[in-house]
């Protein structure tokens, strides 16, 4: 468990339920995406790639030979079929079996010790989406919201509403925290929630003018940003997104 030193105050003393980013933030990624992987396949730019996917891939399951259908016949490459969905099939595969960051399990169990609801809200390819929550995250996590599943991806607002709906929670008792500048943090704040940027890298560069922002470089240190533990939160929304 991660020692909480006495502080003169903390960030967010309002907040509830923390929400989380996966790729990049509590699940390593591998040096190519999987969108980018199905463009070197493809043949095509990662841009080009990102547009099919974001319009429908990301918002609907499907299953990866379903996927590798629709992409080979979209581009026109029928022939490609068998490596589109040795690709997918791989996505699959590392999505139920997550391989998380070294910080990941202290911080996250250090949150939900004092009594935070813990969510992931990802923009998941359907093809990715396991069929049930993976074990990693059983005990770290309350729920993970698949942008798949509510058709819906960040930085949209209903990406946000949907966690507000399984959560019972407002907007100014949520903060979200990830690794994307535009699709988690921008987003996140446009929805009026608090955030964090998990800036892994330390790439640096500006962030948001929104007070509500911090920069964080480890997971660590989130739980030292915040009080000892939440109000009495409501009670959890029970039905599905």
């Amino acid at each position: 468990m991660i020692a909480q030193p006495r502080l003169r105050s903390t960030l967010w003393p309002q907040v509830r339920g923390i929400c989380f980013d996966l790729g990049g933030t509590l699940v390593r990624t591998e040096a190519e995406p999987t969108t980018g992987q199905v463009a070197q396949v493809l043949g095509i730019s990662l841009e080009q790639a990102r547009a099919v996917m974001e319009q429908g891939a990301k918002r609907r399951r499907i299953t990866p030979e379903e996927l590798a259908r629709d992409l080979a016949a979209a581009f026109g490459r029928p022939g490609l079929l068998g490596p589109l969905v040795h690709v997918l099939e791989r996505a699959r595969q590392r999505a139920a079996e997550p391989q998380l960051f070294p910080d990941t399990s202290p911080a996250l169990t250090a949150l939900r010790q004092r009594g935070f609801t813990l969510f992931a809200l990802t923009n998941s390819l359907g093809s990715s989406v396991p069929a049930e929550t993976p074990a990693a995250f059983r005990d770290l996590l309350d729920r993970v919201i698949y942008s798949a599943e509510t058709g819906a991806a960040k930085p949209e607002r209903e990406a946000f509403t949907a966690v507000e709906h399984v959560s019972g929670m407002g907007p100014d008792q949520l903060l979200h925290v990830g690794d994307s500048l535009r699709a988690d943090v921008a987003g996140a704040a446009a929805a009026g929630w608090h955030t964090a940027w998990l800036d892994r890298r330390m790439a640096g560069g500006p962030l948001l003018s929104s007070a509500r922002t911090v920069r964080l470089h480890t997971l660590t240190t989130l739980p030292l940003l915040l009080p000892a533990g939440p109000a009495p939160a409501p009670s959890m929304n029970s039905e599905a997104c």
